[in-house]
């Protein structure tokens, strides 16, 4: 009997990519608005963007997300780049001729899957986007399949004489965390296309509150230790 795995559902956003060199038009671009040593954010209500250095800081990888209409099912799609020009509309002029430089953009429709049992009786076990597909806002879909990777592999090697058991275990300790996960993306996706009175709320906080507080309040997400859930 074949296993009913969820099907994955169309979130209603798209995720626009590119990659330029730091020293072309587009680099120049982001140099006089961004940073070519750390990740630069950009908000607004409409969209956001995310740009971070790659190949050693010799380019520059942009990411943009906005609102869409459903595209292609595969890993990236033809769609109309008006659509990110009309969200980043009433944006810094700086920041929209850095969009139009940066271009052509590839468009990524974003999925999730809908929650559904990670394990089969059969012992097999889905990691990853396959168990938990998640939207990017909160930069941790393939973190999460390196964690359920590892954690997978430690209860394996503890229980060897019953598979079936390591995967329920598994499963049982991983969901809490996933579920966790889900809800911080939930939470930057509305802060970083908030407006109004929102919007004044997260500036000031962002503001006010110090580097290392905002850095300690993800220690949760990223000082994550395998040995330390799992007893080793």
């Amino acid at each position: 009997r074949e296993p009913a795995f969820a099907r994955s559902r169309f979130s209603g956003e798209l995720a626009w990519r590119a990659t330029v060199a730091a020293t072309s038009a587009a680099g120049q671009a982001f140099a006089a608005i961004g940073a070519l040593d750390c990740v630069t954010a950009f908000l607004h209500p409409g969209f956001h963007m995310v740009a971070y250095p790659v190949s050693g800081g010799s380019a520059v990888n942009l990411a943009a997300f906005t609102k869409g209409e459903r595209i292609a099912e595969g890993w990236s799609g033809h769609a109309d780049p008006a659509i990110l020009a009309s969200a980043m509309r009433g944006t810094s002029q700086v920041l929209a001729r850095l969009a139009t430089l940066a271009g052509p953009w590839t468009a990524f429709p974003i999925h999730t899957v809908e929650q559904q049992c990670w394990t089969m009786p059969e012992g097999v076990a889905l990691i990853g986007d396959a168990a938990h597909a998640m939207t990017p806002f909160a930069a941790q879909g393939a973190a999460m399949g390196i964690e359920d990777a590892a954690m997978l592999a430690s209860l394996v090697a503890d229980f060897p004489a019953d598979p079936r058991q390591s995967l329920g275990i598994w499963e049982n300790l991983r969901r809490p965390r996933i579920e966790k996960v889900l809800r911080r993306g939930a939470l930057n996706r509305l802060a970083w296309h908030a407006w109004g009175p929102v919007a004044l709320a997260r500036n000031l906080v962002l503001a006010t509150r110090p580097a290392e507080k905002l850095a300690a309040d993800l220690d949760w997400l990223y000082g994550w230790e395998e040995r330390n859930v799992v007893g080793r």
